[in-house]
């Protein structure tokens, strides 16, 4: 072998053992995760964040149906507009209902009109049979006369209640406050009863549906707290939500869980179809852990984890983690099992 080659292999392998003996000592300058104290260290499992998308729709959506039949009058909400304090959605001609109640009422004036003259001559009678002065059978004509007109007057009376309640049902309603989502009705159109005029929803919360796998519910119903990120909305705000309601069943084709997330507030307009993210931390399937960056040792391109008994352990380094951690995985590498800090190889 030539002298120049000899050199430069051995200038070669010099080189190769000053730099492993240079790399634990960087690798030992990582800081610690703020869950690492003392010499050893329980290998952690790595998260692997699912975005799930969904979008949001009101919370309760309300079909506007016409209990009587006639002619609209006037409809009093539009597409997007809210509905009034009273509810009333439209107004139908009440024209032939006001007609019996106020012949009703014109029927109830005259029997308490005769029921006044009727009473009148019930006390003169008895009078008069007391001084033996008429028949008693006199009396007894008028007091059952007495009696059938009350019981006339009364009927009247429900009847009258009856009217007034068919008149109120002349108005189509739907809930205060709820925005009309599609209107299906204009003025001078005749309506029957049990047709859809419409539609209203409540937009004072929205519901956002998820389809979850088994492991995405656990997870979701452990969080303590749960958020949305609407990424189409100016800022993409985070808002807070809340577990609305759960599906106690499942789809048999996706054979997921059904669950509502509900938000209450935070956006700028409470609308139907915002974009909005789910992020959950699951389990990676592969094994994959959380290990501090300073356990990690590299020797030739490889890397090795020490166990607390002395036994080294090769990686393989997958990214950096959070909180100054590696995401490694390796063969006999599970959560929990422990490590040294600071490794030895």
């Amino acid at each position: 072998m030539h002298a120049p080659s000899v050199r430069c292999a051995l200038a070669a392998l010099l080189c190769l053992c000053c730099c492993a003996a240079a790399l634990p000592a960087l690798g030992q300058k990582a800081p610690l995760p703020a869950w690492v104290s003392g010499e050893i260290f329980q290998a952690r499992s790595a998260p692997r964040e699912a975005l799930l998308t969904g979008y949001t729709r009101p919370r309760y959506v309300m079909e506007l149906v016409g209990e009587e039949e006639g002619r609209c009058q006037k409809v009093l909400a539009d597409v997007g507009q809210e509905l009034g304090r009273d509810g009333v959605y439209a107004l139908l001609d009440t024209t032939f209902v006001e007609l019996e109640i106020r012949k009703n009422q014109a029927e109830q004036k005259r029997i308490t009109a005769n029921l006044d003259f009727i009473a009148k001559e019930v006390v003169r009678y008895r009078t008069l049979v007391q001084k033996d002065l008429s028949d008693q059978s006199n009396l007894d004509r008028l007091s059952s006369s007495k009696s059938q007109n009350e019981f006339e007057l009364e009927s009247l009376r429900v009847e009258e209640a009856r009217l007034k309640e068919r008149r109120a049902r002349f108005a189509v309603k739907g809930r205060p406050g709820w925005r009309i989502i599609a209107r299906s009705l204009q003025p001078g159109e005749w309506v029957r009863p049990g047709v859809s005029l419409g539609q209203a929803g409540d937009f004072g919360t929205l519901l956002v549906p998820f389809a979850l796998s088994s492991d995405e519910y656990a997870v979701l119903k452990a969080a303590g707290e749960l958020f949305l990120r609407f990424p189409d909305v100016p800022g993409g705000p985070r808002v807070a939500v809340r577990l609305e309601r759960v599906s106690p069943d499942f789809d048999p084709e996706t054979r997921k869980i059904n669950v509502d997330l509900a938000v209450s507030g935070g956006l700028p307009e409470m609308r139907g179809g915002l974009k909005a993210e789910l992020a959950l931390a699951l389990p990676d399937p592969a094994g994959v852990v959380l290990v501090p960056q300073a356990a990690v040792l590299e020797r030739y391109e490889e890397h090795w984890l020490s166990r607390a008994t002395g036994e080294n352990v090769k990686v393989f380094v997958l990214g950096s983690g959070p909180d100054n951690t590696y995401r490694v995985r390796g063969d006999g590498v599970r959560p929990g099992e422990t490590f040294l800090v600071a490794p030895k190889l």
